[in-house]
């Protein structure tokens, strides 16, 4: 089993309860409509400041850190994964959607970087990633056990100009979807998935350093 770098604080989360209308086209990749309408933001970070309770730490293994409105994490262990944990859970239980810019700042041979959902701890989890080599994962771990779910090849056009990639994760009534810059690239069914907690966060795997622009949640509630 690959050794597991994480550190988890607790804390309040500073939600932005904003209403929000967002819309979607029809998603020809997965063959359903992926609209979402009237939705509210419960969580949006850009990590200008230092209030949103994010870990920050140093040391020789890992480090995650605040700098000049990105969130910087990288893990120094070739072959390990680490992950930060948000305190603070996101429920899986409602329509929402998860959005992050993400970037690869640098990294030695392969590695991968997305971010993690339906999180119980660093060891139960599931997580959307992006690696060096142009690929996609979906992957899910189990005890500290890590099972890939899906995975597929990226083309070049999706990379964006401005800041890396944007990732992201729409819950919809029995699937979730997921994107990569805005372009479909697989979905899970609800019934396969069994979301051992509702904790988000980000993850490296293999030595590498990224950096996270900006994160956002919402919610579509019901009634």
């Amino acid at each position: 089993m690959r050794k597991i770098g994480c550190i988890i604080l607790s804390g309040f989360l500073m939600a932005v309860l904003i209403t929000a209308h967002a819309s979607f086209a029809q998603d020809n990749g997965s063959g359903i409509s992926s609209t979402l309408r009237e939705m509210s933001v419960v969580y949006e970070d850009k990590f200008d400041t230092h209030s949103n309770n994010w870990p920050e730490y140093e040391n020789s293994l890992s480090s995650a850190l605040i700098n000049d409105g990105e969130y910087h994490i990288e893990n120094n262990e070739k072959g390990s994964l680490h992950v930060v944990l948000h305190p603070n859970g996101i429920s899986m239980g409602m329509d929402s959607m998860i959005q992050v810019s993400i970037s690869d700042i640098r990294g030695a041979g392969r590695y991968s970087y997305g971010f993690v959902f339906g999180a119980k701890d660093t060891s139960n989890n599931y997580s959307l990633q992006v690696t060096n080599e142009n690929l996609y994962i979906v992957e899910k771990m189990v005890n500290g056990k890590r099972k890939e779910v899906a995975r597929g090849p990226i083309d070049n056009v999706f990379s964006s100009d401005s800041f890396g990639k944007t990732l992201k994760l729409v819950k919809q009534r029995d699937k979730i979807r997921f994107y990569v810059d805005d372009n479909y690239v697989d979905e899970l069914l609800i019934s396969d998935a069994k979301f051992p907690g509702d904790l988000v966060g980000f993850l490296v795997s293999g030595r590498a350093k990224i950096s996270v622009d900006w994160t956002r949640t919402q919610i579509k509630y019901k009634g």
